[in-house]
């Protein structure tokens, strides 16, 4: 073992240096940065995949139960016209909370990468 530590001790130093190229840095990043990118489209498409199946999987079972079971008569009553102005003020309420809280959540991120950046 030792002798074979000799002898490549002995190759290496016979070996002459050489410098490397001066965008040897920016390249090798530029590949770490490409393979990291594409890890994460690969995970998002399983994602995406196990989303699709487990949707087809429940949509087919609540078929086939229907089916088997016989589809039952379906009636929904209409609601009282009156209540309309009642319901469509909540529903405005709800779609401005959620607006609210989509521009929070982006103002929210924006200031983290930002502060991010400066650590």
């Amino acid at each position: 073992m030792n002798q074979k530590n000799d002898i490549l001790k002995d190759l290496f130093s016979r070996m002459q240096e050489e410098e490397l190229p001066v965008s040897f840095r920016a390249n090798m990043m530029q590949q770490i940065m490409a393979e990291a990118e594409r890890i994460r489209k690969r995970d998002e498409r399983k994602g995406w995949i196990a989303v699709i199946a487990t949707s087809l999987l429940m949509i087919g079972t609540a078929i086939t139960s229907f089916l088997y079971m016989g589809i039952p008569e379906i009636s929904v009553p209409m609601p009282n016209m009156s209540t309309l102005p009642f319901y469509a003020y909540i529903g405005m309420l709800a779609l401005i909370l959620l607006g609210a809280d989509y521009k929070f959540r982006q103002i929210f991120k924006r200031r983290q990468i930002s502060q991010g950046k400066k650590m």
